[in-house]
């Protein structure tokens, strides 16, 4: 299979294979080394959102996760974003607080969800995943929508767990609209929400 950035052919030992799914990575170990970590945080609502990456630097690799290996990219992204995270914050304290992650309408599309895909990597570590839990009614599609559209279109999401402490994951934070109506209707229904998660963030 061609990497998906440099388009070089990847070569695989056959008799030394442990891995068969290494015949499925989209992105050689190279180009994989060279994707570029951009931490960023901004504070919206109180809560620290959290992101990894520039939308300009992934716009291409993000834009795949319509494609039929959208999940392996968004998994590398993702195994990457979350290993620079817990290798930069002292988890002790969170691993006492069993904090749930909670995806943003994490239902199938695609033939897979891409906030579950997200999810997953970023709880293999300390944090506990709960999929399905925070649901959109309102199937609304905000990309290149301007703030007034977000606003006055709100995705109407269902929370239906009650966790304690909680912190919510998605792929892009444009506006910031998204999270601080997932936040709200978190905490209308009983949990408290520590933190955010993204890949990307696509403010300038």
């Amino acid at each position: 299979m061609k990497c998906i950035l440099c388009s070089r052919f990847k070569f695989i030992d056959l008799e030394n294979l442990k891995k068969p799914l290494l015949f499925f990575e989209p992105v050689c170990q190279k180009c994989f080394r060279n994707i570029k970590i951009t931490p960023r945080v901004r504070v919206i609502d109180g809560i620290s959102i959290y992101s990894f990456y520039r939308y300009e630097d992934i716009s291409m690799l993000i834009g795949s996760k319509y494609s039929i290996f959208g999940s392996r990219v968004l998994k590398i992204l993702s195994k990457k974003a979350s290993e620079y995270f817990f290798n930069s914050h002292n988890i002790s304290l969170w691993e006492q607080a069993k904090i749930y992650g909670i995806a943003i309408d994490d239902c199938v599309r695609s033939h897979y969800s891409h906030t579950a895909v997200i999810l997953r990597e970023f709880c293999k570590h300390s944090f506990r995943p709960s999929y399905g839990a925070l649901k959109a009614k309102n199937m609304v599609h905000y990309a290149g929508k301007s703030l007034l559209y977000r606003q006055s279109n709100p995705r109407n999401f269902i929370y239906t767990k009650k966790f304690d402490n909680v912190f919510i994951v998605d792929d892009i934070i444009t506006t910031g609209t998204t999270i601080k109506e997932a936040k709200k209707t978190v905490e209308k229904n009983g949990s408290n929400v520590l933190f955010a998660i993204v890949l990307c963030d696509a403010k300038s």
